[in-house]
């Protein structure tokens, strides 16, 4: 199976020591190659913050860069050095009973306010694009932070024309923001894009004359997340409080505002797995129909 391409992502790692020692939280900072030349920002955003909170948490707190999910999962399992993990949808996916059986406590990362995201594929009028069979040779804006996006897409073009979102569409942009793919179609620099409803919604409220000329064409459910943090289910009650208390707190989101806008984060919302089902359901049948092209 195809795992996504590793986009940025802002991920928790909690470091395993002896009893004698005091226990250190460790922050994990995920760099994709659409992301490399943010790095230096993000090494200087992470320091910041990371300074912030060990003043602010009376704990002491450090960072390190991983690129890898397959060794941080294998460390995590293996309860080497982290006992929490931040994973990608598709990943988390391809390893949910594992991730399950060793972990507790998941949160989940979006871009959205709500309680899940949803994604609308959008239009310009004058595209004549009225339902997912009309973006044949079309021209797709994409995103280079959200393979998300790209997934849905792929998922309905295989469900309703049996073929690969990029064998039935004529062209493929890339755009670094939602917003700007939006205004991209906008201004007819591409015929569609797919996005989250809530950036739909505020760029309405910001500007109404876009609905004049774009369009919603298809709608999907209310399922999708950025990121999921799970934490070692071994993990001490008092970490998990303070992890809790970190990821619930307002003044995190919003002392730490630019560097979760970098990472094109917005909140944290703590589930079970079980509300996870839908999206679990979706990926299953997503990955079957992959295997039928």
């Amino acid at each position: 199976m195809k795992v996504f391409k590793n986009v940025l992502v802002f991920i928790f790692l909690f470091l395993n020591i002896s009893s004698n020692a005091e226990e250190k939280l460790v922050f994990g900072i995920t760099v994709s190659e659409n992301y490399a030349g943010d790095e230096h920002r993000i090494r200087k955003l992470a320091s910041n913050m990371i300074n912030k909170m060990n003043i602010e948490y009376e704990k002491e707190f450090d960072a390190i860069f991983y690129d890898n999910q397959e060794l941080l999962l294998k460390d995590f399992k293996d309860k080497k050095n982290i006992n929490a993990v931040v994973l990608y949808p598709a990943f988390y996916f391809d390893n949910k009973n594992l991730i399950k059986k060793i972990s507790k406590n998941p949160f989940i990362y979006k871009t959205s306010t709500t309680s899940s995201s949803q994604l609308f594929l959008i239009a310009n009028t004058n595209s004549k694009i009225n339902s997912i069979s009309d973006i044949k040779n079309k021209t797709f804006m994409n995103t280079d932070f959200n393979d998300t996006y790209s997934t849905w897409l792929d998922y309905l073009t295989l469900k309703n024309l049996n073929n690969t979102y990029k064998k039935v569409i004529g062209n493929q942009l890339k755009s670094s923001k939602s917003s700007t793919a939006l205004l991209d179609v906008y201004f007819n620099k591409a015929d569609f894009c797919v996005i989250e409803k809530e950036t739909y919604v505020n760029m309405l409220i910001l500007n109404p004359s876009l609905e004049k000329k774009l369009k919603v064409v298809e709608k999907s459910p209310e399922i999708f997340f950025s990121a999921i943090t799970t934490i070692h289910k071994e993990a001490t009650p008092e970490l998990i409080t303070l992890i809790n208390e970190i990821l619930d707190k307002k003044t995190f989101k919003d002392d730490f505002k630019e560097f979760l806008k970098l990472i094109n984060l917005d909140s944290a919302l703590r589930v079970e797995f079980e509300d996870l089902k839908n999206f679990e359901d979706f990926y299953s049948e997503y990955r079957f129909l992959k295997g039928k092209e």
